[in-house]
């Protein structure tokens, strides 16, 4: 895996496609590239009743780079858009892990998919 790095530009262009793909064209969504002390638990922000949403993406100047995967802002885009179909649900606390690892699998298989095809959708 290569780095994925972008500009703030090239943030807004992916989070409309991403919102396409993942269906939220009906939400009011900001993307931001924020350094680590502006981040706080919470990456996606979601305002339900209005369908509106913050989404945080970590500036690579802070990503850690001990870390032995590589930073992939295209991963952490798709994996807080997802937060937000699953933020009606409610979920507990106790169900936090397994949410965590649910979506990731998801956002890693969708990307996976993406790029294998050269980018392109496969849609019939």
């Amino acid at each position: 895996m290569k780095e994925v790095i972008f500009n703030d530009e090239q943030l807004q262009k992916k989070l409309k496609e991403w919102q396409k793909r993942l269906r939220l064209q009906d939400w009011l969504i900001k993307a931001r590239i924020c350094r680590s002390h502006e981040l706080p638990d919470v990456m996606a922000v979601p305002t339900l009743p209005k369908k509106m949403a913050l989404i945080k993406i970590l500036d690579h100047n802070d990503y850690d780079p001990t870390c032995v995967f590589p930073q992939d802002m295209e991963d952490s885009l798709v994996h807080e858009l997802l937060h937000l179909h699953f933020a009606p649900l409610g979920l507990d606390d106790d169900k936090y892990i397994e949410l965590e690892q649910a979506i990731e699998s998801i956002a890693s298989g969708l990307i996976s998919a993406l790029r294998e095809n050269g980018g392109k959708e496969n849609v019939r």
